[in-house]
């Protein structure tokens, strides 16, 4: 009888009694129950969700190192274009790549997640700014572009947007 069963405890040997009970209550629960847990469960996933694209983006050590690294580049009497550049790209790529390894995690999921627009609105608006700037190496306009992101960034850091998220 249990030579069937070989590969599903193999497989599901992750489950403790926590996860057997709630699948146990669950299926006790009626139809318009369990949609209505399931709603909820999105929702808190939902939440989960934009507190940590907030935290992998916005309290990430090696972006705030970058970032800071960036203040340096442009706080000098002779500012090297090609420096800030490869610097805000590689500030841009850790960004959008952590959004994304988060934004993926939970995609697989949420149906229908929605991308955390704070989130992609400010890196968006942020970097083609910073973009702008270089392309145009006028020394000061980078330099107010670079300040700005900084305090756009340490102020979604400081944000409490993490907690404050509202029902989906």
């Amino acid at each position: 009888m249990l030579g069937n069963t070989k590969g599903v405890f193999l497989l599901y040997t992750d489950i403790c009694l926590n996860d057997i009970e709630i699948l146990n209550n669950y299926k006790k629960l009626t139809p318009a129950a369990q949609r209505e847990l399931l709603e909820y469960m999105r929702y808190l996933l939902c939440k989960q969700y934009k507190r940590d694209v907030m935290v992998a983006v916005f309290h990430n050590k090696l972006i705030n190192n970058l970032l800071h690294s960036l203040l340096r580049l442009i706080e000098r009497d002779e500012i090297d274009l090609s420096q800030v550049t490869r610097r805000v790209m590689q500030i841009k790529e850790l960004y959008y790549g952590l959004f994304e390894k988060v934004h993926n995690n939970y995609a697989e999921l949420i149906e229908d997640l929605d991308s955390n627009e704070a989130v992609k609105e400010f890196g968006r608006n942020g970097f083609s700014n910073l973009e702008q700037a270089i392309r145009s190496s006028q020394i000061n306009r980078i330099k107010m572009e670079v300040i700005e992101f900084y305090q756009g960034f340490e102020s979604l850091a400081r944000h409490r947007e993490a907690r404050k998220i509202v029902a989906v």
